[in-house]
């Protein structure tokens, strides 16, 4: 399927990679809303205009996008907004280990060295970053981030919007809402609410 990525950053250059080596879709340029990077080429390939320029003159070019945004906020909206009109295509490393029972919604990133194992639910708009580790029974929800070398035990549920930091762990059992920080290198031992920020070893809520 050709395909446009929206976002010519440094997370642009990892889906892209990604999407390179899954051979899974041909990948015609990148969507930036940044005007000053328009007619230039970014990490071989050109930044082709905006995402108003995707329901305008673009339309029709390509039938999926990816969305290469870190921010999930911002991921959702995107999301939100582009679903009705372009399929939002996975991007899945080929150095990837996933069970064959994991059930994965769309628009997802998992890169290079992370693993999934069975019977885990990944929502839309998820990032599993590199090395990340998710154990079986997980729950991530919708635009949930988890960061690089990050590790959920099993039957661990993540609400929507989370961000999980680089090398944050996360025992058996553990429920952490929705739009929670997990500081990097925060040992979760302990369920975590709505709209919280939690770090430290063990992890606690900032106040």
């Amino acid at each position: 399927m050709k395909i446009y990525i929206i976002g010519a950053g440094g997370h642009g250059k990892v889906c892209l990679d990604a999407i390179k080596s899954s051979g899974t879709h041909e990948v015609l340029g990148y969507i930036d809303d940044n005007t000053t990077k328009h007619d230039s080429t970014f990490y071989g390939l050109p930044v082709v205009g905006s995402i108003d320029d995707l329901l305008g003159k673009l339309k029709g070019q390509a039938k999926g996008i990816f969305i290469a945004i870190g921010n999930n906020k911002i991921r959702s909206e995107i999301f939100e907004t582009l679903a009705k009109h372009y399929t939002i295509v996975n991007a899945i490393h080929s150095k990837t280990i996933i069970s064959k029972s994991v059930k994965l919604g769309q628009g997802i990133l998992v890169t290079a060295g992370a693993i999934i194992n069975a019977d885990t639910q990944i929502g839309d708009g998820v990032i599993i970053n590199t090395g990340a580790t998710i154990d079986h029974d997980c729950i991530l929800g919708k635009f949930t981030f988890i960061s690089p070398g990050a590790n959920l035990s099993g039957t661990v549920h993540v609400g929507e919007r989370t961000l999980i930091g680089t090398g944050a762990a996360v025992i058996p059992n553990m429920s952490i809402g929705n739009d929670v920080v997990v500081g990097a290198g925060a040992v979760v031992i302990k369920d975590l609410p709505d709209n919280c920020t939690a770090y430290g070893v063990p992890a606690k809520i900032k106040e």
